[in-house]
């Protein structure tokens, strides 16, 4: 029969509790992370993103001059152009384990790197199918910045620009802020600021150009290397 009153049994006790709260902690929060570690997710299928790629060389070194009823991609790839180099870049950009198909350019260094590493087209997949996140072209340039964000730079005219900064998350870009560049109004005082959805200078509120430029300049675009489509 059993004694419970012996130190022993209760120091067994004790013990094999003591293992167990250890090893739940182990379970919940493996090697001290604060949050979970997120990895790509498994099965995932990405051979959508090989058809576009091989659909764009083909563009590239085949297009007869006819545009298709529906474009896939921007229409820069029929354009032709010799003063950038097109290509595609595979990279997780919202972290949230899937990848994301860019296809973008590289200038060369012909520029001064503010055209470097534009991106003309974001696509993810969503449900098993390709998603076309973000269509641009040269007067609507996107690109990636250090800080996470997503930059848009368009262009109507010499009069009319406007810069606008995005979060971007599954397949959803969520707006931060804007500034507006309306010469038309005022030459003096050209520059606006807007977080509205649709930012326009009817519901942005005027700004200094050194105050457009201190908000810009937290913007700082990356210059990812493409994978040229054509060698």
């Amino acid at each position: 029969m059993l004694n419970y009153k012996k130190p022993a049994f209760w120091i067994i006790v004790v013990a094999v509790v003591a293992c167990v709260v250890v090893a739940a902690c182990f379970l919940t929060n493996p090697k001290g992370q604060d949050e979970p570690i997120e990895t790509p997710l498994e099965g995932t299928d990405y051979s959508g993103y090989d058809e576009l790629i091989a659909e764009a060389r083909d563009v590239l070194e085949n297009y007869d001059g006819n545009y298709p009823e529906k474009e896939k991609f921007s229409s820069v790839f029929y354009l032709r152009g010799d003063y950038e180099t097109l290509g595609y870049l595979i990279k997780d950009i919202d972290g949230n384990g899937v990848d994301e198909l860019i296809f973008g350019a590289n200038t060369d260094g012909w520029d001064d790197g503010s055209w470097d590493g534009i991106i003309y087209d974001i696509y993810t997949i969503v449900n098993g199918e390709v998603f076309h996140v973000l269509d641009g072209w040269e007067r609507n340039r996107y690109y990636l910045c250090e800080n996470g964000c997503i930059a848009n730079e368009s262009s109507s005219s010499s009069f009319e620009s406007c810069y606008n900064y995005y979060t971007y998350s599954g397949t959803e870009l969520t707006l931060v802020e804007s500034i507006l560049y309306y010469s038309l109004q005022d030459e003096e005082h050209p520059w606006f600021y807007s977080t509205e959805k649709e930012p326009d200078i009817k519901n942005a509120e005027p700004i200094s150009q050194d105050k457009a430029t201190e908000i810009m300049n937290k913007y700082v675009h990356e210059h990812p290397q493409y994978t040229p489509f054509v060698e």
